[in-house]
């Protein structure tokens, strides 16, 4: 299931949180964009992993999220699009997830619970 891609694995503190992150749930995260007004998705490609524990997460190719098989998803791959204000949309499985990229100092996705994908 998608849920245990999601869960944080690198506990921190609520305080160490952007004040935009606190009260949002845990399914969704923001963080600032600044892509050099390329296309979101063209910025991302490439393997991803979890910072915290260096597992690979998938590759994003195009404009599609392929899962790395150990997560254990029904989908091959998620489709990814840029939605309002910069937003990295993912469709997963039956649900709808949220993200934004920060490119400094380097490119990586981070959650509301606080997870963090990074490439390498």
């Amino acid at each position: 299931m998608g849920v245990a891609l999601a869960t944080h694995c690198c506990a921190s503190d609520e305080e160490e949180k952007p004040e935009a992150l606190k009260s949002l749930k845990k399914d969704v995260a923001f963080v600032s964009v600044s892509l050099d007004k390329q296309p979101l998705t063209e910025s991302l490609q490439g393997n991803w992993y979890r910072q915290c524990d260096s597992k690979h997460v998938g590759e994003i190719s195009g404009s599609r999220l392929f899962w790395n098989p150990q997560w254990g998803l029904n989908d091959v791959s998620s489709p990814l699009s840029e939605g309002s204000s910069g937003l990295l949309v993912v469709q997963m499985e039956d649900e709808t997830r949220y993200a934004t990229v920060t490119t400094k100092p380097q490119t990586s996705i981070m959650w509301a619970d606080g997870d963090v994908w990074i490439r390498t």
